[in-house]
């Protein structure tokens, strides 16, 4: 997920908000944003890595679901390369 979106405060901040996320959700789009790993997420969290895996499955659909009727959130991208285009 963090590869498809190039993730600012206020892009965090709206999904948030907008996907009315809970306590765990929005440690893990905080923490996966700011590069942390999954196994370091799940170790934080009590998890397991699948689990984490799951939860992040799950955001993704959440994810583009909010982004249609969201006036901030960027459309995911399908590829690295989309991406980096963004960022140039």
């Amino acid at each position: 997920m963090t590869k498809h979106i190039f993730w600012t405060k206020e892009v965090v901040e709206a999904f948030i908000r907008e996907g009315n996320l809970n306590d765990r959700d929005t440690y893990i789009i905080k923490t996966r944003a700011k590069g942390y790993t999954i196994s370091k997420q799940a170790r934080d969290l009590n998890l397991s890595v699948d689990q984490v895996n799951k939860d992040i499955r799950r955001l993704k659909v959440l994810y583009d679901e909010v982004q249609k009727t969201s006036q901030i959130l960027p459309k995911r991208k399908k590829n690295k390369q989309e991406l980096e285009k963004i960022r140039s």
